[in-house]
C-alpha cells in the first residue's frame, strides 16, 4: 500500500508490527536458506541412489525416504518465507479495479482467515506429532516424531506471518505503509 499520506503515529498497532517483524524476518529467512539445503541434499541424495543403482546394482532404499523427509520439510520450511513476501498465486485482473482502502480491507479479513486456518492446524499439529512417538520410519531409524516435528514448528511461523500481515493491513486502512504490497489481495513486504 503505497503512496503518500500523512503520518500518524499508532502506537497500538506500531510497536507489536515491529516485534512481529523483527522476529519473522530473520526466521523466515532462515527457513527460505534451510530449504534451499535441502533441496541440495535431495540432488545429492537422487545422484547417490542413481550411481549406486547404475554402478552397484544396489538401492540406497533411505535415501529415498530421506529425499521425501527432506522435499516436505523444505515446503513447510519455505512457506512461511513464502507467504510473507508475497510470493504465492494472487489473482489481481478484478482487484486492481477497487478502492485501495477497500482491497486492504478484503486482504485483512482473507489474511484473517488464512491466520485463523493456521491456528487450528497449529492445535491438531501437536495431536499429528504425538501420534508420530510410537511410529518409526520405514527404512530410517527414526521416530516420525523427529520428521513430523517440523510440521508445529511451520504453522507457528505461519501464524506469526500472518498476525504481521493481518496487523499491517488494518494500519494501512489508516495511514499506507511503504514496506507492504499489494497483488490482488494477497499481501506481501518488501524485503531489504
Amino acid at each position: 500500500m503505497n503512496g503518500p499520506g500523512p503520518h500518524r503515529p499508532l502506537p497500538l498497532l506500531d510497536r507489536p508490527i515491529a516485534v512481529l517483524a523483527a522476529f519473522n524476518a530473520p526466521v523466515t529467512r532462515a527457513g527460505r536458506d534451510i530449504a534451499a539445503a535441502l533441496i541440495g541434499c535431495m540432488v545429492v541424495l537422487a545422484v547417490a541412489q542413481i550411481l549406486s543403482r547404475a554402478i552397484f546394482s544396489h538401492t540406497l532404499d533411505w535415501a529415498e525416504e530421506l529425499a521425501r523427509v527432506a522435499l516436505v520439510w523444505g515446503v513447510l520450511l519455505v512457506a512461511p518465507y513464502a507467504y510473507r513476501s508475497g510470493a504465492n498465486v494472487a489473482i489481481g485482473s478484478f482487484a486492481h479495479a477497487l478502492p485501495p482502502r477497500f482491497l486492504a480491507a478484503c486482504s485483512a479479513a482473507l489474511n484473517l482467515l488464512v491466520a485463523w486456518i493456521c491456528v487450528m492446524l497449529l492445535l491438531e499439529s501437536f495431536e499429528f506429532w504425538r501420534r508420530g512417538l510410537s511410529l518409526t520410519a520405514s527404512a530410517l531409524p527414526v521416530r516420525m516424531s523427529w520428521i513430523y516435528s517440523i510440521v508445529p514448528v511451520a504453522l507457528a511461523a505461519l501464524v506469526l506471518v500472518s498476525a504481521e500481515l493481518v496487523l499491517r493491513l488494518l494500519r494501512s486502512l489508516v495511514r499506507p505503509d511503504p514496506e507492504l504490497t499489494l497483488a490482488g489481495a494477497v499481501p506481501g513486504i518488501k524485503e531489504d
